[in-house]
């Protein structure tokens, strides 16, 4: 059994005010601050800012205002500003996507070459400026992730840049950070940990140690979303863990179809991925509990009966209720139905055999328009 983590992690209310002390505990003398254009404006980013700027004058600051996941072409733009005011540390404040840009920009500027160069899993590549993650959005779990998303713009495809260099130095994770995101955009990205948890769970490839994480993630994920208190920050503690827990099982075990459905229409259609993977991830649960797999009985945090079986069918009656409460939706308002169902299972199945076959079942492209029929 493996299990590796990487990251120095401080999770609390108002953690992010002291951002400063802990960039002067790494030694930091000029820090470069990436941070995202949707938390520019909030008067609890501004006093965070403040902070930074008030310890270090040097500061270089960029906003990022790239709408969606970041291209290579916007990376290698990102660099290039950095390379003409070097910083000695990366700090990137935002969501996935700006802290994943943030790892880019760590790795680009100790390594000159193109940045599509680095796509994939490169070998052979310099240490990256330390980095640390100061997340906005609680979910993706790119605070702790070595995995940086980029879509190359020619092949239309998010390939990423995932070296374990790309480890962050540490993250601070501030649940206050986030109050001010629109709620469709929390709920998301809280999907997005449920998508991690229960992919990781039900991989192939899981270890004893990767489920615990699993398990806890998914719990205080649903638990906090059920409750539906997301406007107290003390209540998005939970996600932050279920965020960290989600991530850590997820690099220590691989993903299923749902993360690989979520990639497809993610890209296809601009759809948050978290949200595609949210319109995914019940029909899978349930494809994969008629076809004989009953271990999901243990992500139950409220099972009410110690028969496996029913317990998934709780659970999953549990998903129903709540995909109604959040209002998650079919695969109808991206334009899909009965008539072009086997297309999107069939160009999906092309694109994503590798997360198909980490799922506990048998997954075919058969078994995608299973699962995209009830979506259509």
């Amino acid at each position: 059994m493996n299990f590796f983590l990487s990251t120095d992690l401080v999770i609390g209310v108002n953690e992010a005010l002291k951002l400063h002390e802990h960039l002067a505990q790494l030694s930091v003398k000029k820090p470069g601050i990436i941070y995202d254009a949707n938390i520019a404006g909030t008067l609890y980013f501004q006093e965070v800012l403040r902070n930074i700027t008030s310890a270090y004058s040097n500061a270089v600051l960029y906003c990022n205002d790239f709408g969606g996941e970041p291209t290579y072409t916007y990376l290698e733009r990102v660099a290039e500003f950095f390379r003409g005011n070097p910083p000695d540390t990366i700090v990137a404040i935002g969501g996935g996507s700006t802290l994943d840009l943030g790892k880019g920009v760590a790795l680009l500027m100790t390594n000159p070459v193109p940045a599509l160069s680095l796509k994939g899993f490169p070998s052979g590549v310099n240490d990256p400026l330390p980095l640390v993650t100061v997340p906005s959005l609680l979910g993706s779990g790119a605070e702790i992730s070595y995995n940086a998303v980029f879509i190359d713009e020619v092949e239309g495809r998010k390939l990423g840049i995932n070296s374990r260099k790309n480890f962050p130095k540490k993250a601070v994770i501030d649940p206050k950070l986030s109050m001010t995101a629109p709620l469709e955009s929390v709920i998301a990205s809280a999907m997005d940990s449920l998508v991690h948890c229960v992919d990781s769970f039900g991989s192939v490839k899981h270890t004893a140690l990767s489920r615990i994480y699993s398990v806890e993630g998914f719990q205080r994920t649903f638990y906090a979303l059920q409750q539906n208190q997301l406007d107290r920050a003390e209540s998005r503690l939970d996600l932050a863990i279920g965020s960290v827990c989600g991530t850590a099982a997820l690099m220590n075990s691989g993903d299923g179809p749902t993360n690989g459905f979520a990639y497809y229409l993610g890209v296809k259609h601009r759809v948050p991925h978290g949200l595609a993977g949210a319109i995914f991830l019940k029909e899978v649960m349930r494809y994969n509990h008629l076809h004989g797999y009953e271990k999901y009985a243990i992500l139950n945090p409220m099972r009410s009966t110690p028969s496996a079986k029913e317990a998934t069918i709780e659970l999953l009656e549990e998903m129903d209720q709540l995909y109604r409460q959040l209002q998650i939706p079919s695969l109808v308002p991206y334009g899909y139905g009965k008539g072009n169902a086997a297309e999107f299972a069939h160009n999906a199945s092309e694109a994503l055999k590798g997360s198909f076959s980490g799922n506990p079942v048998e997954f075919t492209e058969e078994s995608a328009l299973a699962v995209v029929t009830q979506l259509t």
